[in-house]
């Protein structure tokens, strides 16, 4: 599969408008995003979202059931997110598809107001972790490790200071504490995140929900506020995470150093996404921010 999907076909539509109870037509395509393709379809005044997504292993979970299965599980719990509507079981589609309700709103990375800003990330991200992870399907939703959700030695390495980075990794393993897990959430960051006015309205790409120890959210969001140049609102964002969920996120430190692992072997692969949702650099610039919050990382001052 390329890195996007082929447009839907006439046949596909009209077979998906069947399921759907609708006569759907294609309107346009959503920029932006690593996992797959998002396009949105019209019936009369009311749109559908049609995501598609990278073929998985035939170990991994099905990234469209996760998705499907995880916004039925927020919905219960009363986080704002898209209503999954439809899910390929069919094989319509060659690669794994889901519908989803449209929402009104748009990404949000240059805030009036940083600080409420990342206090609302921070508050909805509590609320995630809020979800009873008894409630969710084990098939759908696995238990992470300490040594999940980040890039290869192989890739890290490849990086200038990645063999540091690797090291420090591996030795910070010995001082993990265990703590409760909860559902995550697993690419929580402002691009996920829906706004209107400036208020957090949906948090959407629920594919990679796990089970796993709090702080690996946090973590992941709050390097992205960084990258994105903002460290006042990253800290305060961790600040407020813990006063709302009570949480003290005691290997928040270890969480930090696999979230610098997370992009490698080279971060630029993110500023196609980032330049779509209306955030400039270049990939030389990227990559400069993240040596420089790795080269803090190693001094053990984050």
């Amino acid at each position: 599969m390329d890195r996007y999907a082929p447009i839907p076909t006439p046949e596909q539509l009209e077979r998906l408008g069947d399921d759907l109870g609708a006569r759907l037509r294609y309107d346009y395509r959503i920029i932006g995003g690593l996992g797959g393709t998002m396009d949105v379809l019209r019936a009369d005044e009311e749109r559908v979202v049609l995501k598609r997504y990278w073929l998985p292993e035939p170990a991994e979970v099905n990234p469209a059931e996760s998705e499907y299965g995880a916004l039925t599980l927020a919905a219960t719990h009363g986080i704002p997110v898209p209503s999954p509507l439809w899910v390929d079981r069919v094989g319509l589609f060659p690669e794994r598809a889901v519908v989803l309700s449209f929402l009104e709103g748009g990404v949000l990375l240059d805030p009036a107001d940083p600080l409420d800003w990342a206090s609302q990330l921070a508050t909805a991200l509590s609320g995630i972790h809020g979800i009873d992870p008894a409630a969710a399907d084990p098939l759908l939703f696995p238990v992470m490790g300490h040594d999940d959700g980040h890039s290869s030695e192989a890739a890290v390495r490849q990086h200038p200071l990645g063999l540091e980075l690797w090291s420090k990794l591996k030795h910070a393993i010995d001082s993990l504490i265990p703590e409760d897990v909860v559902y995550v959430h697993h690419d929580y960051w402002p691009g996920n995140t829906l706004w209107i006015d400036e208020k957090l309205v949906a948090v959407v790409d629920w594919e990679g929900g796990s089970i796993a120890d709090p702080a690996l959210d946090v973590a992941y969001c709050a390097l992205d506020l960084r990258l994105l140049g903002m460290d006042d609102a990253a800290d305060h964002f961790v600040g407020v995470y813990q006063e709302v969920s009570g949480r003290g996120l005691a290997n928040l430190g270890y969480w930090h150093l696999a979230a610098l692992c997370r992009p490698m072997p080279d971060i630029a692969q993110w500023v196609p996404g980032w330049r779509a949702m209306g955030f400039e650099t270049s990939s030389e610039e990227a990559r400069q921010r993240h040596t420089e919050l790795i080269a803090i990382a190693l001094e053990g001052n984050r």
